[in-house]
């Protein structure tokens, strides 16, 4: 991204990063729902809201979280818009924030009918009125739990500088669901997550044959297993192991 003073661009251009303290002061509101009874829900309803309001233009901000099965559930959204959103993509196997969580790389569109990476997606969320969004994965060490996502209607709304913010959002909501997690405050966060960290390795695998067998890149190998699970309707832990069995190596 050259300056940001091209035409065309939305609010968010403008956009500065926070500074580190008012940043820290939001994850301590966050950090303050330890110390109660507050549900994982209500803590991540404050984090949703905080990246929503950081962000000039955007029509909603969510959290999605993805379980070892490959099911994946909007933990938080901060209007219906995201939900619907989310389950189209969802529904579809395919999409912005899927691939974030995916790759484990931020996810930027900016304006989602010229984007050629996921056309079914693309046509669902113009339907929805949805033109731009950002997607940053929640990492935990090599792995993703989930992702956090903004929306808005405008093209142009978010660029390179809302990525860097909202990754750094996403790095501190991770930090504050592990510790959550070790707390033994998150049911949501704790079984279906520890498992899905155990079968990264076997989808990475997998993804590796795809793309070695087929001459593609890891985002479209991703996309091949996602639908393949949509597809067999089986988790996508179960279609990568059934591939890398049935790939056997030269003896």
């Amino acid at each position: 991204m050259k300056g940001g003073n091209s035409s065309g661009t939305g609010a968010a251009m403008a956009v500065k990063l926070p500074l580190a303290d008012e940043l820290a002061a939001i994850f301590a509101r966050a950090s303050e729902l330890l110390l109660t009874d507050e549900t994982v829900s209500k803590a991540l309803e404050l984090i949703t809201a905080a990246a929503g309001m950081a962000v000039p233009g955007a029509a909603g901000a969510g959290v999605t979280l993805i379980d070892a099965d490959g099911r994946k559930h909007t933990a938080n959204a901060s209007n219906p818009l995201v939900e619907l959103a989310d389950a189209r993509q969802y529904d579809l196997g395919q999409g912005p924030c899927l691939q974030a969580w995916a790759s484990g790389e931020p996810v930027l569109v900016t304006d989602a009918t010229q984007d050629p990476r996921w056309p079914e997606w693309a046509r669902a969320a113009a339907e929805l009125g949805l033109r731009s969004s950002v997607s940053a994965p929640l990492l935990a060490g090599e792995s993703a739990l989930g992702a956090v996502k903004l929306y808005a209607r405008a093209e142009n709304s978010f660029d390179h500088t809302t990525v860097r913010l909202l990754e750094l959002f996403a790095a501190q909501a991770t930090i504050f669901l592990i510790n959550v997690q070790a707390r033994g405050s998150a049911r949501t966060l704790s079984e279906d997550l520890r498992d899905a960290l155990a079968h990264r390795e076997i989808i990475a695998v997998a993804k590796g044959i795809l793309m070695a067998r087929y001459g593609l890149d890891e985002d479209t190998a991703m996309q091949d297993l996602l639908m393949e699970s949509r597809r067999a309707r089986k988790s996508l832990r179960d279609v990568s192991a059934e591939l890398v069995s049935s790939t056997q190596l030269p003896r």
